[in-house]
């Protein structure tokens, strides 16, 4: 996989007004003039009816094409489709060649010439891809000591570089497999004994499968080339050595795709493995590490929410206790328990208890003492009844002081 940028560099470049000033150069006097024909066409559709040539204050300001490695794209896209086309139509007349046919030689040749000859033109056309890619860092270099190109220009030139030398590369590798398959199943019908692959040099596990696959598939050719070459010193049959030439042909056809192969794997960085660019892996680490440290602090103040609100919760929980106690002590102190009985009193003395009944008794008749005191003093008292009530209180009195002396002792 590989990503494209092309389209949204074409569109950014064209939608930025450039000074004509600041056009890029571009290779070769050939272009310099078709350029410079073209923009004096241009000039002449657009300024001949309205008489601004001569007015130099007027300037028409267009913008800047492409560059020059962006037509190479489609040409390499336009060529791999050829390739796919006649890849296709060639494996239908190699299986319609491998089947077995009595007479009719001359249709067999016929065929044995269409399958070379579209042979040659995928291989040839592969020829040419593997030109127009290395005719982009040809430009670069061009362009980079006129000072025609920026950073970004190079950067995305190597991309699309390594883009179109990674479909090239795929491409080239199907169409081997195909060649290879059609070799030995030739092989077969020719009668000669298979040949092992023992030559094939030892895979070390820092290289690409892809690559050491092509390597084997070279070998087996240069096997097959061998063979066949001691073969036709053995033999003059015109059959036969028309036989041995397509396989001969096919052969090289192999050798020149592993080639290809192995000269494309050099603009792949990492042996064709790397699946983007270091930059740019660069940049999305950086955006990945900012991600992940704002995704750790989040977390991490997340955290700490939960603490304080686990000891808020606990602080919550015990403010409702404690008002649930409140509500149930009051309810628990309205009913008080009854008081205990009073005990015996402790013994008193004898003169304690007259005491106390004197208190009692002459306390309560004090006024009753006062009013007959009063009576008595009068010089001219006579008998009346509230003196003889008062009198009769002061006997019933003392005779019940004297009972309660007696029942003390």
């Amino acid at each position: 996989m590989w990503r494209d940028r092309t389209n949204l560099y074409i569109s950014y470049r064209q939608s930025f007004a450039h000074h004509p000033s600041k056009k890029p150069l571009y290779l070769g006097a050939w272009n310099n003039h078709a350029d410079s024909s073209s923009i004096s066409e241009e000039r002449r559709g657009l300024m001949s009816g309205g008489g601004f040539e001569d007015d130099g204050d007027a300037i028409i300001e267009m913008d800047l094409l492409p560059p020059r490695w962006v037509d190479i794209q489609d040409e390499v896209t336009e060529i791999l489709a050829g390739i796919a086309q006649k890849s296709a139509r060639l494996d239908k007349l190699h299986q319609k060649h491998v089947l077995p046919g009595f007479g009719d030689e001359d249709a067999r040749k016929e065929e044995e010439g269409v399958i070379e000859q579209l042979t040659q033109d995928i291989t040839r056309a592969f020829h040419d891809c593997q030109r127009a890619i290395q005719r982009i860092e040809a430009m670069v270099n061009v362009q980079k000591q006129q000072g025609g190109v920026s950073k970004g220009d190079e950067t995305m030139a190597k991309n699309i570089q390594i883009s179109l030398a990674g479909r090239v590369q795929e491409a080239s590798a199907g169409f081997r497999k195909k060649q290879s398959t059609y070799l030995k199943k030739l092989r077969g019908l020719d009668g000669m004994t298979p040949l092992e692959r023992s030559a094939t040099p030892v895979q070390n596990p820092y290289m690409d499968p892809s690559l050491v696959e092509s390597d084997a598939d070279k070998s087996y050719s240069q096997s097959t080339l061998l063979q066949t070459s001691q073969k036709q010193l053995q033999t003059n049959d015109a059959v036969i050595l028309q036989r041995e030439r397509e396989i001969n042909d096919i052969a090289r056809g192999i050798i020149e795709l592993s080639d290809i192969f192995r000269d494309l794997q050099a603009m792949v960085i990492d042996q064709g493995t790397m699946l983007d660019r270091i930059d740019f892996n660069v940049e999305r680490m950086n955006v990945d590490v900012k991600a992940a440290d704002k995704e750790l602090t989040d977390a991490t103040s997340y955290q700490k929410r939960t603490t304080k609100r686990k000891i808020l919760l606990l602080l919550i929980l015990l403010v409702v206790g404690m008002f649930i106690l409140l509500l149930v002590k009051p309810k628990r102190s309205s009913n008080p328990s009854p008081a205990p009985a009073p005990g015996p009193a402790p013994p008193q003395s004898v003169s304690q208890r007259i005491q106390r009944l004197q208190k009692r008794y002459l306390r309560a008749d004090q006024p009753y003492d006062y009013l007959y005191a009063r009576k008595s003093a009068e010089p001219d008292s006579s008998p009346s009844p509230l003196l003889s009530h008062l009198r009769r209180n002061r006997r019933n009195r003392s005779r019940g002081i004297l009972e309660s002396i007696r029942q003390i002792y």
